[in-house]
């Protein structure tokens, strides 16, 4: 795993642990955008004018509503000479964020209806296994008896009697 990829991770694993990472993202995007249109913010990372308390300072100063992760992450980069890199790092970081976040979508399908409360639960349990926020969506389906499938972006958790009936039937039908 090369550098870029590690920082990226980390500040992602960091963005995680703390249940900021949208607020992350959103940071590092108008990062990016400074880095991309504003050539004072670029020339103060990458001058080798300016030695790297200074860069850190001056950083510190003009990113002061920014998240403390953030300002510490850019402090860092700088520290490591970086600078030239931020945008490649800050891609990688928004390419972890996107398959982590696409488990905001979530499917459940089932064969009875579920109430409100029944929905909630569901939905709480699933926040606190994928730590996302879960848009559920619920569809029924008679054919799978009971249980319920689960699909979590490309991934489907198949709970159904439908199923554990079909896995039952391979297992005789193999004896």
């Amino acid at each position: 795993m090369n550098s870029n990829n590690k920082y990226a991770k980390t500040l992602f694993d960091l963005s995680l642990q703390y249940k900021c990472t949208e607020m992350v993202q959103n940071q590092l995007k108008s990062i990016a955008h400074l880095f991309n249109k504003s050539s004072a913010f670029r020339l103060v990372l990458i001058s080798k004018r300016l030695d790297i308390k200074t860069k850190v300072n001056v950083i510190s100063k003009t990113l002061i509503k920014f998240n403390p992760l953030i300002i510490e992450f850019i402090s860092i980069i700088i520290n490591n000479n970086l600078a030239n890199e931020l945008l490649d790092i800050i891609y990688k970081f928004n390419r972890l964020t996107s398959s982590n976040l696409q488990t905001d979508n979530v499917d459940v399908i089932i064969a009875h209806k579920l109430n409100k409360d029944d929905i909630d639960s569901l939905s709480e349990s699933i926040y606190n296994a994928l730590n996302a926020k879960p848009k559920i969506n619920v569809k029924h389906d008679a054919n799978i008896i009971g249980g319920m499938k689960l699909r979590v972006g490309n991934k489907i958790f198949d709970n159904s009697v439908s199923y554990q009936i079909n896995q039952l039937k391979k297992t005789l039908h193999n004896m």
